[in-house]
């Protein structure tokens, strides 16, 4: 037997069980199906909790966010009644303070006034852990969709997969998938227990479920893997009408398709609001056409959204007004710096790791460094937008081979972006891109010296790298010299506050060779 066959008979009674859990998840009363009408499909994806307009890296005037948002789509609605349906492929409810702070309660309430019928679950979705998530997802009144999210004791679905919804005269079956690399991209005790079954796999289940026993008119993934995954699932199974998609932040200015199948995206932080108009004859997708609507300056704030916020924001501001001390330049954590490049704050974050657990080396994941702090005073809320995860310090010790080890993971994807590229402080490394992914690290010195492979280091690092997250696997034996407890938010706060001020500089800590 081989082992895609062994795979697919252990899971035979798992998806038995979890196609019955998700039929429970059908919304509201059910007629029979018509085959036949015209919707509307509003979408979003990635928000990382962006409840507000802001400032987008280079912009003048706020833009995006669910506030401006929500004023779009209920003048969509207005227009169009009950053909709409509102989706949202994953990874909203963690992100900001507005959001991080409440465990994600606030961008729930917001999503609820929005008008979202579906969410799939991101890796993001899990941040605070599976029992909030759970929490999160039973206070909501819409369904978390996870088809592919499998609780290994006892083969329990983790999450409904699959809401059946008539809209717009189209009965259709919407499921929702999780991406595999959840146990990397959230820290792995949030994921403790579950296993991420094969999209593809769970998807050539779902299809003639939902065609065969559903007597749908039209299907839809609700996906968070990502736009290469959503073409390769597109490709591999036949029968999914749409894919409404998010994981790598993909702006799909107009919809894509790839064999039968609609692929859609709306980049991230609801800057754009996707439309697709489907029109349903026969059962079988006769037109459609797509956009994305810009969520620019111009457009009003939602009053009723503004108010759920309002209410949220007066919490926070006396915890986040405090001052800490200042920064004498602005410290870049842009996305796309923080996982290709050394960056100032980058160096910041990674020294004052090194300082607080008296280390040889830190090494810190650009991808849990979520925004930049401006030159001027240094609140304790810029703190928790640019370090928004709940890492803690950790110090191990570690081999030099496997600090090589695990330089060579930080730039095995270079030049594109990686969550896990390090920025890192008490050493210097060269690498030279030309060379296979696993062999491009040419020069590592530590203190001046070369790196001893034999040697161990005290490596300062945080809770989710320490644990083998982002895949440093080879962190997760090391010997921990000691686990602080102590957020790096708050190890940031104190640094700041007993420095006064900062000001980092980039220092050619890594070189491109």
């Amino acid at each position: 037997m081989t082992t895609f066959s062994m795979r697919s008979r252990r899971f035979l009674g798992i998806w038995i069980f979890v196609l019955v859990l998700s039929a429970l998840c059908v919304l509201p009363a059910m007629a029979a199906s018509s085959a036949g009408g015209r919707i509307v499909i509003l979408y979003t994806n990635d928000v990382h909790g962006r409840l507000e307009a802001f400032k987008p890296s280079g912009g003048n005037e706020p833009l995006g966010g669910l506030t401006k948002l929500a004023t779009l789509v209920d003048d969509i609605v207005a227009r169009e009644g009950k053909s709409v349906l509102i989706l949202n492929a994953g990874d909203s409810i963690h992100g900001t303070n507005l959001v991080n702070l409440f465990n994600g309660k606030s961008m729930v309430e917001v999503m609820e006034a929005v008008g979202i019928q579906a969410m799939a679950v991101g890796n993001h979705e899990f941040n605070y852990g599976q029992p909030v998530l759970l929490e999160r997802a039973g206070e909501a009144d819409f369904p978390f969709l996870s088809a592919n999210a499998i609780k290994v004791d006892g083969g329990r679905a983790l999450l409904p997969g699959v809401v059946i919804l008539p809209v717009g005269g189209v009965r259709l079956g919407i499921f929702g998938l999780s991406p595999l690399d959840t146990y990397t991209s959230t820290h792995p005790k949030n994921v403790v227990g579950l296993e991420f079954m094969n999209p593809i796999q769970v998807a050539s289940w779902m299809v003639p479920y939902l065609r065969e026993q559903e007597k749908v008119d039209l299907v839809v993934a609700l996906t968070h893997i990502g736009f290469d995954d959503d073409r390769r699932l597109a490709a591999a199974v036949p029968g999914i009408d749409v894919i409404v998609g998010g994981h790598s932040h993909t702006r799909l200015e107009k919809p894509e398709k790839v064999g039968g199948t609609i692929i859609v995206s709306a980049g991230e932080y609801a800057k754009d609001l996707g439309r697709l108009d489907v029109t349903v004859e026969a059962g079988k997708v006769a037109a459609f056409s797509g956009e994305l609507i810009p969520v620019a300056a111009g457009v009003a704030d939602s009053a009723g959204v503004g108010a759920i916020v309002a209410t949220y924001k007066k919490e926070l501001e006396e915890k986040l007004s405090v001052v800490v001390g200042e920064s004498l330049v602005a410290l870049d954590g842009e996305r796309a710096n923080v996982r290709t490049r050394e960056t100032n704050l980058g160096d910041l974050i990674a020294d004052m790791m090194r300082q607080a657990g008296q280390a040889d080396i830190a090494l810190t994941n650009g991808g849990g460094i979520r925004a930049s702090i401006d030159k001027g005073p240094v609140a304790v809320g810029e703190i928790f937008t640019a370090l928004p995860f709940d890492n803690t310090l950790v110090v191990l010790e570690v081999s030099g081979a496997d600090i090589k080890a695990a330089l060579e993971r930080s730039v095995s994807a270079y030049p594109k972006e990686l969550g896990a590229f390090l920025q890192v402080s008490g050493l210097e490394f060269e690498f030279d891109p030309s060379r296979a992914a696993g062999e491009r690290v040419t020069a590592v010195t530590v203190a001046g010296a070369p790196l001893d492979p034999k040697r161990f280091y005290r490596v300062a690092t945080n809770d989710f790298m320490a644990a083998g997250g982002d895949g440093y696997d080879m962190l997760k034996g090391a010997k921990v010299v000691f686990s602080s407890g102590e957020l790096l938010r708050d190890v940031m706060a104190s640094h700041i506050q007993s420095a006064g001020k900062v000001s980092p500089e980039v220092e050619g800590r890594i070189a491109v060779k």
